[in-house]
């Protein structure tokens, strides 16, 4: 059986958008760190990663305009 991981809260995912690859974990709001790589679950970023797999690409809708990002990773 497989079991397709999807993100969560917790969740630390891999991505890749355009030439940048970086990794985050989600967290509530009150634990969010950039310096220790740790988001907040309201970011625009997490809110369009929850419920997806590794190999998909997600529309993030954001302060920067729109993009397209690769989930490459999710532990």
């Amino acid at each position: 059986m497989v079991v397709h991981e999807t993100v969560s809260i917790g969740s630390w995912v891999e991505v890749q958008d355009g030439q940048l690859r970086e990794g985050w974990r989600i967290v509530p709001t009150e634990e969010a760190d950039a310096m220790w790589r740790r988001i907040s679950e309201a970011t625009p970023l997490a809110r369009a990663l929850f419920g997806h797999q590794v190999g998909e690409q997600v529309r993030v809708d954001g302060p920067e305009g729109r993009r397209l990002v690769s989930i490459l990773g999710i532990g």
